[in-house]
């Protein structure tokens, strides 16, 4: 019996999109780590040991979020679209959370880079959100094509 083998292109196709919907998966658990490290970092106490640890899970989240998008998304040609805004303010995005996370005893700077921060992840959750409802109308909409419907 012979299997008939996908063509290239779809099979480099279905990895990014597996690696982007890995990708979402890691930003969602980025998140809460990224607020934990904050909140211990502003916290009264010595917690130095928590925050260095969450410090390192944020950075190495980060750094991953970062990766898989350069894997999926690449450097696209610059156009005037939303979806091109979303893609390099996200790239920005991950270097402004390095350098926020990474100067955790330079304050005040420390102090405005993660209000920055803050404000540039509710922008990309914003723009993140608008994507995923327009992933899952698409995929509602092949489904029902699919079935006939």
């Amino acid at each position: 019996m012979t299997t008939v083998a996908r063509h290239p292109s779809v099979a480099a196709l279905r990895r990014r999109q597996r690696a982007g919907a890995f990708n979402r998966r890691v930003g969602w658990v980025l998140l809460p780590v990224m607020v934990a490290a904050t909140a211990v970092h502003y916290l009264p106490g010595d917690r130095s040991l928590l925050a260095g640890v969450l410090v390192a899970l944020v950075i190495g989240l980060n750094t991953t979020h970062l990766a898989l998008s350069i894997y999926v998304f690449g450097f696209v040609r610059p156009r005037r679209t939303l979806k091109v805004f979303h893609i390099y303010f996200g790239y920005a995005l991950g270097v402004l959370i390095w350098v926020s996370q990474t100067n955790l005893h330079n304050e005040p700077m420390h102090t405005y880079l993660t209000i920055l921060m803050f404000v540039g992840i509710a922008v990309h959750l914003v723009l993140g959100t608008r994507y995923a409802a327009r992933r899952r109308a698409a995929q509602q909409v092949g489904q029902r094509y699919l079935s006939g419907g």
